[in-house]
């Protein structure tokens, strides 16, 4: 599944904090002029929305979630932030958190009837603490007993010649039982971005 750089068409609407979104695109993009110009490789805030957007309607369109609602009700997820094995880039906390957080946040505003969502310990008194507008935190994660995790894991391969760099990105997700380990669901946003010589930071 290979994303392109073309505006988001999915509908779940995002209404948490502008301020929120606009510090997460400085932080991944360098603040606004990396991505437009072509001067950065990294993944920016147009990843972050697009990739997430893509995933929610995954999950909630999969026919094995759906025979799982169906069969069990409400399904408990435990979000987890992401796991980080890219060649060189470095992941933040607070940006691993919101690549999975901000699917949970669709997910719990446009599909309350099917999931049951619960941020892991950290994330959630961190969210909490910073009490961000228009983002529901949920369930104390000590009040809950999750059977499902929400995982991701990004990986990445470069190359760099004396023309140009050329990064590629696979962000992998799960919905994995937790009881024996079986995944209910799996789907990945791919994207290669490429800086010519003469734009290289």
């Amino acid at each position: 599944m290979h994303a392109d750089k073309t505006k988001s068409s999915f509908a779940f609407p995002y209404r948490g904090s502008s301020a929120f979104i606009c510090g997460l695109v400085c932080l991944l993009a360098g603040c606004g002029t990396a991505v437009s110009h072509g001067t950065n490789t990294a993944l920016s805030g147009v990843d972050l929305i697009t990739m997430t957007d893509q995933m929610a309607m995954s999950i909630a369109g999969d026919p094995e979630v759906q025979a799982a609602i169906a069969r069990d009700g409400k399904l408990t997820v435990v979000v987890q932030p992401v796991q980080n094995f890219m060649r060189g880039e470095v992941l933040p906390r607070g940006q691993a958190e919101a690549f999975t957080g901000r699917i949970r946040t669709l997910l719990s505003k446009q599909a309350p009837d099917q999931f049951v969502w619960v941020m892991n310990r950290d994330a959630f008194y961190s969210l909490r603490k910073r009490e961000l507008d228009g983002v529901d935190p949920g369930p104390s994660p000590d009040a809950m007993n999750p059977k499902y995790a929400l995982t991701a894991t990004f990986s990445s391969l470069g190359n760099e010649t004396s023309k140009s760099r050329t990064n590629y990105y696979l962000c992998s997700y799960e919905l994995t039982n937790l009881a024996d380990r079986s995944v209910l669901w799996t789907d990945a946003y791919e994207v290669q971005k490429t800086a010519v010589k003469g734009f290289l930071d």
